[in-house]
């Protein structure tokens, strides 16, 4: 791990990896670290200038990532879900279920200290019901089109890094527990991105010709996670 001392007094901390890449490319994590992948031909100086350039960019986008885990986060007092944020009230009852009704969400326990948990587990519940309704209308969408698409296996993660990803040669999607804070057409969004990635394996023009044609609103809602 690296430090780069900015004239303002701060501190961007950074990690350097060495690829075969043209450009290069740096990924931010909320904990302020940049991890920056570059070609050996690049100088660690001229690495550091950029990050220097680029500094006020990367803390924002590091408060913002910030943020956005503490929205995502699961507490016994409120919860984000699909776009929403409801009041989280919990009632001691010994029949052990969670609801939402009257625009709150209820949980019903004898044991008001597993409350988070109960949370975590209907919303992986609900999350995993939401992402075959939506799987279903990707799929239908694509035959009506006369495009057959691969049999998929879809799986629910919670991942730091990536909203999505798809195992293209195993036929497997796998979509972010967090996404379940989102609004379900940014839900959607990740899943056409995904579903796209089995006829165009980058993120080329034809990729985005085709993901566009079939969700055009995709920018849309998928900037809600930039």
């Amino acid at each position: 791990m690296k430090k780069i001392s900015l004239p303002d007094g701060r501190e961007l901390q950074y990690e350097l990896i060495r690829k075969s890449v043209k450009n290069v490319n740096m990924r931010i994590k909320a904990d302020g670290v940049v991890y920056v992948s570059a070609n050996t031909r690049v100088s660690v100086k001229r690495i550091e200038e950029i990050l220097t350039e680029r500094a006020e960019y990367i803390l924002k986008a590091a408060e913002q990532l910030k943020q956005r885990d503490l929205r995502s986060e699961i507490t016994a007092d409120s919860m984000r879900w699909l776009g929403r944020e409801y009041d989280v009230r919990v009632i001691r009852n010994f029949s052990e279920r969670v609801a939402l009704e009257d625009d709150e969400l209820r949980v019903f326990t004898s044991h008001p200290e597993q409350a988070a948990t109960m949370l975590r587990e209907w919303a992986a519940d609900r999350f995993s019901e939401l992402l075959a309704e939506l799987n279903d209308q990707v799929r239908s969408s694509l035959l009506s089109a006369g495009i057959t698409p691969p049999p998929t296996r879809i799986t629910i993660k919670d991942m730091k890094t990536r909203w999505g990803s798809c195992s293209y040669t195993r036929g497997h999607i796998s979509m972010n527990l967090r996404l379940m804070a989102y609004p379900r057409e940014t839900v959607l969004s990740v899943l056409w991105h995904e579903y796209a990635h089995y006829w165009h394996h980058d993120h080329s023009e034809r990729f985005y010709g085709f993901l566009l044609r079939f969700y055009p609103d995709y920018h849309k809602w998928n900037r809600l996670l930039k």
